[in-house]
């Protein structure tokens, strides 16, 4: 079943739930209540995001070394998150100017054509293409640099925060098929001066994919504020589903009867044997209990005659 897709100035895909109640003498009655249906997101999926990074690390020939990053390429509908720029100008006469920041949302539609049209033109697919800028911010040099900063003139650092919106109506989850592809990205601006004359422009996308979440979405369809502080590792995904569940290695009395009397006594008792399995032990032996019983080198040796 395909999800629910709509978005600003686009319905693309919709469900209603129609009732009817049939009366004899009068008209009946007939009521619609629209609903949304969303494909649940799991890191399965998300398998083809892995070739797209995070984070941008370049130099401009030789005027600045930056670096961009986003928490994860993977964030939950109407979430806010924070963009961190480092950059390090390599003249002393480069200044940072100002910084932007914009969300875009990319639609690429692909229909068949009608049997008409495609016989007069001999065209089979009918394309569209649109897009939408759904957060857009410009900070100046003094939003950007903290005035007690001593390292200001030697590299800038900046973190600022992206409010995803929260109405469905006002953005579009990812989605990809043969005729509908929703995708975003995070493009910035770094405007410099000194570089040259005027005003010189670095410019960068990093791709990310917006999901539904059950989280996301309260019971009477309103979207729920998530915020994600943390950059890189501090950053979690959402887990995957029950059904793509691994069992612990290390749980093998699973396959038993579990006796507590039994398990104390096998963790508790030494090693007797040189040689043990670890899949049939209940816990893990000690480091000295290991080394105490290995054999030695000598007992293993034989004299070969020529």
């Amino acid at each position: 079943m395909l999800e629910t897709i709509a978005g600003p100035e686009t319905n693309y895909h919709s469900y209603q739930v129609h009732a009817m109640i049939e009366r004899r003498l009068n008209r009946n009655i007939i009521v619609s209540e629209p609903i949304r249906i969303y494909k649940r997101f799991s890191i399965e999926e998300s398998l083809n995001w892995i070739s797209a990074m995070n984070s941008i690390d370049k130099q401009w020939d030789n005027v600045a070394q930056y670096s961009i990053s986003i928490p994860d390429v993977n964030i939950p509908f109407g979430a806010t998150f924070p963009v961190k720029l480092r950059l390090a100008p390599l003249s002393k006469s480069i200044k940072l100017h100002a910084f932007s920041i914009d969300v875009i949302e990319q639609h690429e539609v692909k229909i068949s054509a009608p049997a008409a049209y495609s016989a007069q033109f001999n065209v089979h697919f009918l394309s569209s293409k649109r897009e939408h800028i759904i957060f857009s911010e410009r900070h100046n040099l003094d939003d950007c640099i903290e005035p007690e900063s001593e390292e200001s003139d030697l590299e800038w650092c900046i973190t600022k925060t992206i409010s995803l919106p929260h109405g469905l109506e006002a953005c579009t989850q990812d989605v990809s098929s043969k005729m509908m592809t929703i995708r975003h990205q995070v493009a910035f601006t770094v405007e410099l001066l000194g570089v040259g004359k005027g005003l010189s422009m670095i410019k960068g996308t990093i791709p990310f994919n917006i999901y539904m979440s059950p989280h996301v979405i309260s019971e009477h369809g309103t979207v729920r504020q998530v915020h994600i502080d943390g950059l890189h590792n501090d950053y979690v995904p959402p887990p995957p589903l029950y059904s793509k569940h691994q069992s612990d290695l290390l749980l093998a009395v699973g396959e038993c009867p579990l006796n507590t009397k039994t398990l104390r006594m096998n963790c508790e008792q030494s090693l007797d044997n040189i040689f043990f399995d670890s899949a049939a032990l209940d816990c893990a032996p000690s480091y000295e209990t290991v080394i105490r019983n290995q054999p030695s080198i000598a007992n293993y040796t034989r004299t070969i005659y020529p």
